[in-house]
């Protein structure tokens, strides 16, 4: 399997000291619940937090549930999360938490994570190079997003932090 946006991000995130909570349990599969003719399987992160008294901080064990038109997982946080790459067809979700009584809705669109990358990489290229770097960084980015194979883009979601306000 090609590592995704999603992965790579997760790993810089983990290599600065920045992912949080360490992830123990293993990946949760999404169940279908009709043929997605899907051409690969992307992830994403889901954590949970909250802010209380101005302080935020993640919590674990939050039960949650990943819903899309034709499937869905259940989980909880924090984790990674396993769904269909169904190519430009890959619908928005919504993920929803409960903590204490409280629900949390966050709607989640599908994007195409490929030319995110593209970006991503040409941004960070270019960002402490002036001007300059960022007109050259913008031409490369350009070059490999007419130069790649559509077909081969990998969709998904990104990654998603849910919280809860206590009062």
């Amino acid at each position: 399997m090609k590592p995704t946006f999603t992965t790579l991000l997760a790993s810089i995130l983990i290599l600065a000291g920045c992912a949080g909570t360490e992830i123990t349990q293993a990946p949760v599969q999404f169940s279908a619940t009709q043929a997605l003719n899907e051409k690969g399987i992307t992830d994403f992160t889901a954590r949970t937090y909250v802010r209380e008294e101005g302080q935020r901080r993640e919590v674990s064990g939050i039960p949650c549930r990943f819903s899309a038109p034709g499937f869905s997982a259940s989980f909880t946080t924090p984790a990674v999360v396993m769904t269909p790459d169904m190519g430009g067809r890959t619908p928005s979700g919504s993920i929803t938490c409960t903590y204490q009584g409280q629900e949390k809705l966050v709607v989640m669109r599908a994007i195409n994570q490929t030319t995110a990358e593209i970006q991503a990489n040409a941004n960070a290229a270019g960002a402490g190079a002036g001007l300059i770097g960022v007109i050259v960084s913008g031409i490369s980015a350009s070059t490999q997003m007419s130069r790649r194979d559509a077909n081969l883009d990998i969709y998904g979601y990104q990654n998603v932090a849910v919280q809860f306000e206590i009062e």
